[in-house]
């Protein structure tokens, strides 16, 4: 299942108004948290992103493969999707896609540029998108793959943000963004 009401969803956490009709069955694994703590973190397989809330602002977090979009047979085979969705609550709210990946670093700029396209509506109307992939291995020198210079531009040109690419662990700043 693909939800279409991300929209709805976000704009609920961030009124402290959560949805009450949520047509996904995985409603339960999709926001992991949704709150102003000083640290927002997602993990896996020894990979891990730090969102350090400066600010103190709502940060939500959305587990995106497995929840937001969960693999049933409405959704097309190889659908390309991220691991996770920080949204920041400002003014204008910010939002943070994250890849948790291995070595196969084409592979998640692949998968995020998929989000980006999946709810490209929905990104639109944020005051930027910023993509981050976390790998395990050192990270090649991407900046001529056709990977890379798609995807940094779209998100730079359409979104007012950037990419980052970066090895194991990586703590951020909302204000370094």
């Amino acid at each position: 299942m693909i939800c279409k009401k991300l929209e709805e969803c976000i704009n609920g956490e961030l009124q402290n108004n959560s949805l009450e009709k949520c047509d996904n069955k995985n409603r339960m694994n999709c926001i992991e948290s949704s709150d102003r703590r000083s640290a927002v973190k997602c993990e896996e397989n020894k990979k891990r992103y730090v969102l350090e809330n400066t600010k103190k602002n709502h940060v939500i977090l959305y587990k995106m493969d497995g929840g937001i979009i969960a693999e049933d047979k409405s959704v097309p085979l190889n659908t390309s999707k991220c691991d996770y969705l920080f949204v920041i609550g400002e003014a204008t709210p910010t939002v943070v896609l994250t890849e948790l990946k291995g070595v196969n670093v084409p592979k998640a700029l692949i998968q995020l540029k998929g989000t980006l396209l999946l709810y490209k509506n929905v990104f639109r109307k944020f005051g930027h998108v910023y993509a981050r992939a976390i790998v395990t291995s050192s990270t090649p020198n991407l900046k001529a793959s056709p990977e890379y210079v798609n995807l940094e531009r779209m998100i730079r040109k359409d979104y007012k943000g950037n990419i980052k690419i970066v090895e194991k662990q990586f703590n951020e700043k909302d204000i370094e963004l």
